[in-house]
């Protein structure tokens, strides 16, 4: 009866496992339900491990594999997927591939044809999902990778981005949920210098950690304009370096009024560049789109255990880290 229910613990993996590592090969995406897949990755691979005896005794040649696979991946969860280690991550997906055509004997043997058909379906999706997918992007290539200008030039500001209507007038940008975001995701640059130090510090002493409020020359210019036009004007030039306190929908308000605040001291964050997913077109003023990923919740989130998970879930597959970027 043990032996029984040690087989059926195992058919499940061999099932999910092949369905979840396609999925995370063929979308990767800075999604929580993504990232979620690739913790049930790590979990569905400490299962297989744990079983690798049963897999061994039935299966010599599959099991072998199963074990260089799983050592890789104990490799990557704890030394990180980066690019150093790309060698790693393809022998990791290299060997668990032959393992899962290696089992194919057994199974065609030893299994009942309703879980004869799951497999092979299932081996059959990881080996041609992906790969057609890549093959997909590149035909039918993102249409948000290039710039389409209008047809007709904007004979103003009010046909230029979102026109009046947009919070952000009379800016050209926009940002993927339509209006506006947190502002601390202007403010987390010294979360990305956990990992970038180098870039980090060459960041603090740029332009554009000093292109915002912290710049007494761009400060008082844009003073004395709110002082002459009023704060609508002043948007024009807040589209480009004002993100902490222009995206956050506060630059109705007179920026002497809050000229102390973080936000207008904040400057030019990373994100301010790297969240920029889209130009909408070379005509007007900041003519881009940024997008704020979900996940940014976690990295600015100030509590350590979050703060540590997501650190491991970005060394554990960057590819949703650097989608964006």
């Amino acid at each position: 009866m043990r032996v029984q229910r040690l087989g059926r613990y195992a058919g499940v993996l061999l099932v999910l496992l092949p369905i979840n590592s396609a999925y995370i090969a063929a979308f990767a995406s800075p999604t929580i339900f993504y990232m979620g897949n690739v913790v049930l990755h790590l979990a569905l691979g400490v299962a297989l491990a744990i079983m690798l005896p049963w897999f061994i005794r039935r299966m010599p040649v599959a099991g072998t594999l199963f074990l260089v696979a799983a050592m890789a991946g104990v490799f990557l969860a704890v030394r990180g997927n980066t690019t150093p280690h790309r060698w790693v991550l393809q022998a990791h997906i290299a060997m668990a591939v032959l393992a899962l055509l290696a089992g194919l004997p057994y199974v065609l043997r030893h299994t009942g044809a309703g879980f004869r058909n799951a497999y092979a379906a299932c081996l059959a999706l990881l080996l041609v999902f992906p790969a057609a997918t890549a093959l997909y992007r590149r035909s039918h290539p993102d249409s948000a990778d290039r710039i389409r200008n209008p047809t007709i030039v904007p004979v103003s500001m009010n046909e230029e981005g979102g026109g009046p209507r947009s919070p952000f007038f009379p800016s050209s940008a926009k940002t993927n949920v339509g209006g506006i975001i947190p502002s601390n995701f202007f403010m987390d640059s010294e979360a990305c210098g956990r990992c970038h130090k180098d870039i980090y510090q060459q960041w603090k002493s740029s332009m554009h950690h000093f292109g915002s409020f912290n710049n007494q020359f761009y400060r008082k210019s844009v003073e004395y304009m709110q002082s002459v036009v009023g704060t609508q004007p002043s948007k024009w030039c807040a589209g480009c370096h004002d993100h902490a306190v222009f995206f956050n929908g506060r630059f109705d308000r007179p920026i002497k009024e809050q000229i102390d605040t973080p936000e207008a001291q904040a400057g030019l964050s990373c994100t301010s560049c790297h969240a920029i997913t889209h130009v909408n077109s070379s005509m007007g003023n900041a003519s881009f789109t940024v997008e704020y990923p979900p996940l940014h919740e976690l990295l600015s989130s100030k509590n350590k255990l979050i703060q540590d998970a997501d650190y491991f879930m970005t060394y554990l597959n960057p590819e949703p880290h650097r989608a964006p970027l």
